[in-house]
């Protein structure tokens, strides 16, 4: 009895540290890629729009006089801090977050955004609440819970920006691309740019890369679209170019 006891003790720590090691050559493997992303400086794009580079993600913000809005979040809030200090933007003035998708480098510094109203995809939700893994029964995680979910297509208005959400699964369960003013189009992580043109992203951190190929052509057919937002990628003030 002992021995069969120590012998499923032993095949537990294998599986253990299989995984584990599964695990680290996967996150060695995303910073490696990450490291490598070509995401914008921290400024000015266009506009009323701003962004902030915290390492190898960007996060948007939407201002005018009264109020600013995030797009995304970044990951570590002592940079996005500082970096929207540079911009002299109080994060306490944000009024919106909107969310792309919920993966760690989106949603780390959340908690600077604590006053702002919350928003992410209805199918999102599944990724934080347990009922879908990211990898093996790892799921994503947000600070808060008092969110508001989005349906496909769903118009949301605050102030004088009009947001659109566009479901495009594939990377995630609910990644959302969202439309600002018919004019300005925030794709998070669903696409990349590469010569100025659309792309996949690397394969291996999509949840399900045939999916993401077919999100991609919902973001080709928005006719009103002008610009592309992407969150490692860089942007383009050529939809059209981009899009061919």
């Amino acid at each position: 009895m002992k021995k069969i006891f120590k012998r499923i003790l032993i095949t537990i720590g294998v599986i253990v540290a299989v995984l584990a090691l599964a695990w680290g050559g996967l996150v060695l493997r995303n910073l490696s890629v990450a490291s490598k992303f070509p995401t914008t400086e921290t400024g000015h794009i266009v506009d009323n729009i701003f962004v902030i580079k915290d390492g190898f993600a960007n996060l948007f913000i939407i201002k005018d006089d009264t109020q600013s809005i995030v797009i995304d979040c970044g990951n570590n809030p002592a940079i996005v801090a500082e970096e929207m200090g540079k911009l002299g933007i109080n994060p306490d003035n944000v009024a919106a977050v909107f969310l792309t998708h919920t993966d760690g480098d989106h949603v780390g510094a959340l908690s600077l955004f604590d006053k702002a109203k919350l928003y992410m995809s209805k199918e999102e939700e599944q990724m934080i609440n347990g009922t879908k893994s990211r990898f093996l029964w790892f799921g994503n995680s947000i600070s808060r819970t008092d969110y508001i979910l989005l349906d496909n297509r769903e118009v949301v208005q605050i102030g004088n920006f009009k947001f659109e959400a566009f479901l495009v699964p594939g990377h995630t369960s609910g990644t959302t691309a969202y439309l600002v003013n018919d004019r300005y189009l925030f794709s998070g992580d669903i696409a990349s740019l590469k010569g100025g043109k659309i792309a996949p992203i690397p394969a291996f951190i999509d949840m399900d890369t045939e999916q993401a190929v077919k999100s991609m052509e919902i973001i080709r057919q928005i006719p009103s679209a002008e610009y592309i937002f992407t969150a490692h990628w860089g942007c383009t003030d050529d939809y059209r170019a981009a899009i061919k």
